[in-house]
């Protein structure tokens, strides 16, 4: 059977005061995919070092299928990073550079198999690498699967153009209301300066200047404890977010974004599909660590959810 979904990106340890965790934003939203019920694979690579052999096992054990996870170079290592965390619960990051995951190598069997895919996923971080580039640039040419761009402004690696380039090559884009801010003050000024949309209708504005400039017509925007918001061809649907006690918020926008893909690609309506997703990353915000093992309780009602999605869509398409 052919996986539904591809995540391509960065595989790696992070180091968090509460311990040591596999992450990275791909390897994040695959493990969130896979614990929702749909087979997952990740286009990746590792160091050949004994972190390599280590998250790899991690990755099997939540069911993500690491076949297309390749061994880099010897000089460069596996992935880490070290996060620290406020009293807020937002989370900064030093991120080492070259590491395995600058170098993914996508063999010929992995493009076959991607171009039968529901969705390939990838986010702003792995461009850092000219070499990853050359790879999204083959990825992204692809016809088959709905292509979902995951923005991550984090310095020195936060490139407005090639934000704004790749984006135009996407069917949706996520990011957070500061990031999207930043683009639009960019897309105006040709400054990235923060500048957070603090109401919807700012968000509207913010969503239709990057949607102008890059024709993609879905652009997701999480805005933390005040929920989520889903551009959808001119059209701004918002949601509010569960209220959770917060430990940390590292990995709830990707489980945000596994919720965001599941039901995009399986058709349901947009106020479903944000609420679902929301209720995801509050679930994981509430937990430490960026992929907990999600109530089995709450993936049977993501799945009730979306199906009772998908029927409201179908009926309004009559």
């Amino acid at each position: 059977m052919n996986t539904e979904f591809y995540t391509f990106g960065e595989i790696l340890w992070d180091c968090l005061p509460s311990g040591r965790h596999a992450g990275g934003a791909p390897f994040n939203v695959a493990s969130h995919l896979a614990q929702l019920g749909v087979s997952v694979s990740l286009l990746s690579a590792v160091g050949q070092d004994p972190l390599g052999d280590e998250i790899l096992e991690v990755a099997q054990h939540k069911g993500v299928n690491v076949q297309f996870v390749g061994r880099a170079r010897i000089g460069l290592p596996t992935g880490t990073v070290v996060a620290t965390v406020d009293a807020m619960g937002n989370a900064t990051y030093e991120l080492v550079q070259p590491v395995a995951w600058d170098e993914i190598i996508v063999s010929a069997e992995a493009f076959e198999a991607v171009a039968k895919a529901d969705a390939l996923i990838f986010g702003s971080l792995a461009s850092r690498s000219p070499y990853n580039l050359k790879q999204l640039d083959r990825l992204l040419a692809l016809k088959g699967p709905l292509k979902f761009f995951d923005v991550n402004l984090r310095p020195p690696f936060a490139d407005p153009k090639r934000i704004v380039e790749l984006a135009a090559r996407v069917d949706v884009i996520k990011l957070n209301h500061d990031e999207v801010g930043q683009i639009a003050s960019w897309l105006r000024t040709g400054e990235a300066t923060p500048n957070p949309p603090g109401n919807a209708d700012a968000v509207a504005e913010a969503c239709a200047a990057l949607s102008e400039a890059t024709k993609t017509p879905r652009i997701c925007v999480t805005m933390g404890a005040a929920g989520a918001a889903l551009w959808d061809r001119s059209t701004l649907v918002c949601v509010p977010a569960p209220k959770v006690v917060v430990k940390d918020t590292v990995g709830a926008g990707d489980a945000f974004m596994a919720g965001v893909m599941v039901g995009l690609t399986r058709g349901a309506d947009t106020q479903t599909v944000l609420e679902t997703a929301c209720r995801l990353g509050a679930i994981v915000a509430s937990h430490d660590g960026a992929t907990p093992l999600l109530p089995q309780e709450m993936i049977q009602e993501f799945r009730a959810n979306l199906k009772a999605g998908e029927r409201s869509a179908d009926s309004r398409s009559v």
